[in-house]
């Protein structure tokens, strides 16, 4: 039957649905035992709805994922982001990413907004012990990072993989260096049993509070570095090697899960934890999706506003609470649920105080429970867009579904329900879906488009964090060259390559931070082309000069040979401003660039120098 469209009475009936819907929701509360439930998030990076034997992979093998799916009740209309912040600022904050500031994953538009209240905060002051481990990617200064926003225990790599720039210089996911509350902290073994071992030795402290625990895995994000032997076994079964590599890093995490979900049973925790587990966007299929095997019918992958760019796995698991394994939820979802769901679950409802665009999926997830369920839309945007181009990318990207249509890039429709795949257009056969869609699409966008744009500058000189470490991975427009649709370095091989005098035309060689000095006084700024615990070998820098640029006003020092930093004092003014740099080598064997690395520090001595 074709779509019909919706007439005023229509309009009104949907309401009182959603009322209805709310009403339950708010009625309906699963029998919370005399403790409250632990929690356990698992999410992964990458990793898509396509990428489990569950879902019915031909060459995956995940066992463990698989038994937590049977046990569990599956949402499997359930959506994330196209990439990996806007997930996470999704699932931290119940609002759509775009609302908290988050619209990329550099260019400082990764940066969470201060004062929105998060999940992590909202169970931290109900008691809760809290702590994550793995990827965090929602900014790595104040006020941003996890400790400023409910964690009380942080094990984490910067930026948004190992080995990307903010991280530990020369990372790698064997033995690395992870940042544990403020300081580098070497490891042994591979990345994945790091955090989770991590995760389960503070899991397992004697404690009567209950505990919330995010572990939130980097793989299986490129780069796709993994144990040759685990790797041959894909290979052997005739995987291209991107693809076997790519299996291997879910196939080791898969066992990872495993080992650490028979922990929480072997203590007695399994039956009043509950288990999250889900996927933070499409699958990546090992960063060559040329190449993919198996993509569960669905057209896309990461960074696509197709469903095979946003559609990911998640399972919900909770035996004492009632929650039936292999109950199927196939109502429309997403990842600004989880927040509003969880505290429910945990007797925490949320308030008007702590606002939400998401819905507590408590009524759906008891299959006893007979409930109203409203219909609803739920947009997802691919962002990405150059800095201050976001009119011009309003539907590239987009994609606004229902429960049945799904209307991408502002000028296609496909029916789900017949056409999961998106192949057909069907926007002339259902003119008025295509025609109600298309307005609440610009309904939404009218209402987010100036909080996108909206990116909050990076606070320094906080009494709560007087010391402020800045990377290139955040810079915004260059004031010094057009950067036009160019990235900054957001990984350490384009720093390394840029260091040595080796353009790269995909990255800017300069960029600019905005940030909010928050007190006025003398400041320290350091420059570095590497970071501090970089080899001296390779930091050192040829004679020049350094000049540093803020409030429009420049300073400049000379660069003696073999130096590794340039330190400038001065006053600041409190209030926002833009800071950019440049370091120039006499000789012009390399060529001009920004300083990668930063260093910013509240002195407010009376004997520093005035510049």
């Amino acid at each position: 039957m074709k779509f019909t469209g919706l007439t005023a009475l229509m309009v009104a009936f949907c309401s009182q649905l959603l009322l209805a819907a709310h009403a339950v929701a708010a009625a309906y509360r699963p029998a919370i035992p005399e403790s409250r439930p632990n929690i356990l998030i698992i999410l992964t990076d990458d990793q898509g709805f396509s990428d489990l034997e569950f879902y019915g992979n031909p060459s995956l093998e995940t066992p463990h994922l698989d038994a937590l799916a049977s046990d569990s009740v599956r949402l499997e209309d359930f959506l994330a982001s196209p990439t990996c912040s806007p997930t996470r600022a999704a699932l931290m904050t119940g609002k759509h990413e775009f609302k908290v500031g988050i619209t990329h994953t550099i260019s400082g538009r990764s940066l969470l907004k201060p004062d929105v209240p998060t999940l992590s905060e909202h169970f931290q002051s109900a008691g809760y012990r809290t702590a994550i481990f793995g990827k965090w990617h929602l900014g790595e200064t104040y006020p941003s990072r996890p400790q400023d926003r409910g964690f009380d225990n942080v094990f984490i790599h910067l930026g948004g993989g190992i080995g990307q720039t903010p991280d530990y210089w020369g990372n790698s996911y064997f033995n690395p260096h992870i940042h544990h509350n403020g300081n580098w902290q070497a490891t042994d073994g591979y990345c994945t049993a790091v955090f989770s071992h991590a995760a389960w030795n503070w899991i397992d402290q004697l404690s009567p509070q209950p505990w919330l625990a995010y572990l939130s895995l980097n793989t299986p994000h490129t780069p796709l570095q993994i144990d040759d032997k685990l790797a041959q076994k894909y290979l052997d079964k005739g995987l291209p090697e991107s693809q076997a590599r790519f299996y291997a890093m879910i196939d080791d995490l898969d066992r990872e899960v495993g080992e650490l979900l028979k922990k929480l049973t072997d203590r007695g925790l399994a039956d009043n934890t509950i288990v999250l587990f889900m996927g933070d966007n499409g699958s990546a299929k090992g960063g060559r999706p040329d190449e993919l095997e198996y993509n569960a019918g669905l057209r896309g992958t990461k960074a696509s506003p197709y469903q095979g760019g946003v559609r990911v796995p998640c399972f919900i698991r909770w035996p004492a609470g009632n929650l039936q394994g292999g109950h199927v939820v196939d109502r429309l979802t997403s990842i600004s649920d989880i927040f509003p769901t969880l505290a429910d679950l945990a007797g925490l409802p949320l308030d008007a105080q702590t606002p939400t665009d998401g819905r507590s999926l408590v009524p759906l997830l008891d299959e006893t429970i007979d409930t109203q369920w409203a219909d609803r839309t739920v947009v997802t945007h691919v962002g990405r867009w150059p800095n201050d181009q976001a009119e011009a990318h309003k539907y590239r990207g987009s994609a606004i579904r229902n429960e049945r249509f799904t209307l991408v890039n502002g000028n296609a429709l496909y029916d789900l329900q017949n056409d999961h795949g998106e192949q057909n257009d069907v926007s002339k056969d259902y003119p008025e879906a295509f025609e109600t869609l298309t307005k609440q699409y610009n309904q939404w966008w009218s209402e987010v488009h100036p909080l996108a744009e909206d990116v909050p500058p990076i606070t320094v000189g906080a009494t709560a964090a007087p010391i402020s470490h800045l990377t290139c991975m955040d810079w915004g427009a260059s004031r010094i060259e057009q950067t036009g649709d160019r990235y900054p370095p957001w990984n350490q091989n384009y720093v390394r390559t840029l260091a040595k005098g080796q353009p790269l035309d995909h990255i800017a060689r300069f960029g600019a931070w905005t940030l909010n000095f928050a007190r006025s006084g003398t400041y320290r700024v350091t420059l570095n082309t590497l970071p501090e615990e970089a080899p001296l070998a390779e930091a050192r820098l040829s004679a020049g000069n350094a000049q540093l640029i803020i409030n429009g006003k420049p300073y400049t020092q000379a660069i003696k040979a073999g130096a590794r930093e340039i330190q400038f004092e001065l006053e600041v003014e409190r209030g926002v401003t833009e800071l950019e740099t440049i370091i120039e080598s006499a000789d012009h064997s390399i060529p001009a660039h920004g300083a990668f690395f930063v260093r910013i520090e509240y002195i407010n001595t009376k004997n520093s120098k005035r510049l």
